[in-house]
This record gives structure tokens, C-alpha cells and sequence, in this order.
């Protein structure tokens, strides 16, 4: 069966990989992203990778399965996405700085298969734990030019693990994937081989 990603992110591409999922193809899904303000926060991530997922899988045909996945950070029921600019990522790490910030992976699974269509959703939190930061660590990590591409302007995997004090919950969920939740939807539709 055809396996597609909607999403160009390296890291889930990476994480595919450790699932042992070695053929697959990627195709974007361009989607506006619009989360809806009324709905809570999990509920919005999984409409969102759920779109992406949807909007892939309708430009596609055949037996396949269509992977979509979103990953904010949230603290305090606010949502941060990537930042905008430099002053937008100094800001979001101050409020992170000496607390706990929420990572949210919602992960959406559409798969055609013996002519039926089977549609399954879900999500994974983790917490990270931030240690403090002085204005100085700040600006040299975004200096690193990491900052830029991650929701929440920090990447766990990268420069900014030595301000993490701990973390709980799933570490591929933080990255992006909540592989532990993907291979429990995908083991009964493909055979893994590692």
C-alpha cells in the first residue's frame, strides 16, 4: 500500500524512518492553516492535521495512506507558532523561560483500503521543562538561526537542549511525531520490518 506524508518537515520524515517506514512519497498539502479559536486547543491541532491530511488525500487515489501531523507549544492556553521575527522569538522565550511550556503533536491517519475509507485521529502532549535563561542566552540561541522554523522558537533535538530541564511525555512527539500512536494505527494496515 502507497504511504504518503503531508508534510515536509525533516523531522518527521527522520522519524518515518526509525519506524522502519522506508518508502513513502511526500506531497504538501499548502493548507492556510486556520485553527479554530472556538474549539480547545487538542481539538483545533487534530482539525488542523486532519485538513492537511484530507487536502493530500483528495488530490491522491488509489490504496494509500495519507499522514498529517501539526505541533504547537502552549503555555498558559495561548498557542505559540513559529516565530514571525527576531523580536517575536526573544519574546516567546522569555515567557517560556523558567517554566513549563506544553507540546502538542495531533497526527492525522486517512487511508483507502478494499474500497473503504477509514478515517482516525489523534494527539499526544508532553511537557518541557525550561530552565531559566538570561537576556544574553536568549539572544545568542536565536542568533543560532534554530529559532526560526520551530513552533515555539526552540527545537529539544537542537542548540537549546542545554536549557531543558527535564521533559515528560514522548520525545518523538516533541519532535514532531508521535511515532508510539502512528505505528498502533498503521500496524494493522502495513507489515513493519524492523
Amino acid at each position: 500500500m502507497k504511504i504518503i506524508l503531508a508534510s515536509q518537515s525533516p523531522r518527521r520524515k527522520e522519524l518515518l524512518e526509525l519506524m522502519g517506514i522506508k518508502k513513502y512519497e511526500i506531497i504538501v498539502s499548502n493548507l492556510e492553516e486556520k485553527m479554530e479559536e472556538k474549539l480547545p486547543i487538542n481539538e483545533r491541532i487534530q482539525k488542523l492535521a486532519y485538513q492537511k491530511a484530507e487536502a493530500v488525500f483528495n488530490q491522491t487515489q488509489g490504496e494509500r495512506i495519507v499522514i498529517g501531523a501539526d505541533t504547537i507549544v502552549e503555555k498558559d492556553n495561548q498557542i505559540y507558532g513559529k516565530p514571525s521575527d527576531k523580536q517575536d522569538a526573544i519574546n516567546m522565550l522569555k515567557t517560556f523561560s523558567h517554566s513549563k511550556v506544553n507540546i502538542i503533536t495531533a497526527i492525522a491517519v486517512l487511508i483507502e483500503s478494499n474500497g473503504k475509507i477509514i478515517k482516525k485521529t489523534d494527539y499526544d502532549l508532553s511537557e518541557v521543562h525550561i530552565k531559566k535563561m538570561t537576556a544574553d542566552e536568549i539572544e545568542r540561541y536565536i542568533d543560532t538561526g534554530e529559532a526560526f522554523d520551530k513552533a515555539g522558537a526552540f527545537a529539544v533535538q537542537g542548540k537549546f537542549c542545554v536549557y531543558i530541564e527535564k521533559i515528560n511525555g514522548n520525545y518523538t512527539s516533541i519532535l514532531g511525531l508521535p511515532t508510539q500512536k502512528l505505528y498502533d494505527i498503521l500496524k494493522e494496515y502495513i507489515k513493519f520490518t524492523n
